[in-house]
């Protein structure tokens, strides 16, 4: 009798411990969404302060590519820009000498003309000036044409001289948002090659919970919903916070491979995101559990 009455006390005792460990809707790890950042050109690196767990600022300084080899394109392009303004100068002053011969080349003309009318010039005077005008206006058009191409070079060199001040401007990398360094992967004096990243990191000051729930309580979730998570508090107790729906997949998949038994495998399941503010204790990959 008493063999019987221990055997249902533990019956009951095991469904009691079984129905406390799964009060929870949904289980999963927290993630943050981390920033790889690169470098936007190629060089050496000459200075690089930053370290794995540390917080940085936006805008904070964290590394600077030698900036060498754009100072020497730069030297390059401005001496380019002085043989382009040094030729735009001596077509000017061309342009002004055509410009003074054809006027007194009209006065004489004008004076021809009248002696042509008077009887006093042939037309053959006449012929000759205006051969001689002919030729100023041809070579005065010369000029321009030649000046707009050289204008259409020194517009290239201009742009060129903003595209090389650019590059500068990018040897000095700025961190893009403010949280940790969560990984490191390139020191001082290494090579820095573009859309190779030089550290990640991430803002940790919120982190999401993705959960996986059923279809058969996917319906009872929403956007903006406040719910409860839990947390591992010591090996027997849990931490409550609260956390806001953030996102809800629209497509159905198999139950994540860490469900062992076959059962679950076959099972589909919606992932859910779980937005909870950090108070410093929350870590990335730490597990967690929500209540709906």
């Amino acid at each position: 009798m008493k063999t019987g009455v221990v055997f249902l006390i533990l019956i009951f005792s095991l469904a009691a411990c079984n129905q406390s460990d799964n009060t929870s809707d949904a289980y999963g790890n927290f993630e943050s969404v981390p920033i790889y950042v690169s470098p936007d050109v190629s060089g050496r690196i000459l200075f690089l302060k930053l370290e794995e767990g540390e917080k940085l600022d936006s805008g904070q300084l964290v590394a600077i590519i030698d900036t060498m080899p754009y100072h020497l394109n730069l030297m390059e392009i401005k001496a380019k820009q002085a043989s382009v303004y040094s030729k735009l100068e001596n077509m000017d002053a061309q342009a002004a000498i055509f410009k003074d011969q054809k006027e007194s080349l009209m006065v004489e003309l004008n004076r021809a003309q009248k002696l042509y009318e008077s009887g006093a010039a042939t037309t053959q005077q006449l012929d000759d000036l205006n051969g001689k005008l002919n030729v100023l206006n041809s070579q005065i058009k010369s000029i321009s044409v030649q000046k707009q191409s050289i204008l259409s070079e020194a517009a290239v060199l201009d742009q060129n001289m903003l595209l090389v001040r650019d590059k500068l401007d990018r040897c000095f990398i700025k961190n893009r948002m403010n949280g940790i360094v969560l990984e490191k992967y390139a020191e001082p004096f290494e090579i820095a090659v573009t859309a190779k990243p030089i550290y990640k990191i991430a803002n940790l000051n919120t982190l999401e919970l993705r959960v996986y729930v059923s279809g058969s309580i996917l319906p009872d979730i929403k956007l903006g919903d406040q719910v409860k998570v839990f947390v591992d508090k010591d090996t027997k107790t849990n931490r409550e916070l609260t956390g806001t729906v953030s996102w809800i997949s629209s497509e159905a998949e198999f139950t994540p491979k860490i469900i062992q038994t076959k059962e679950e495998r076959v099972k589909l399941v919606y992932a859910v995101k779980v937005r909870v503010k950090n108070d410093g204790s929350l870590k990335i990959g730490m597990p967690g559990e929500v209540v709906f």
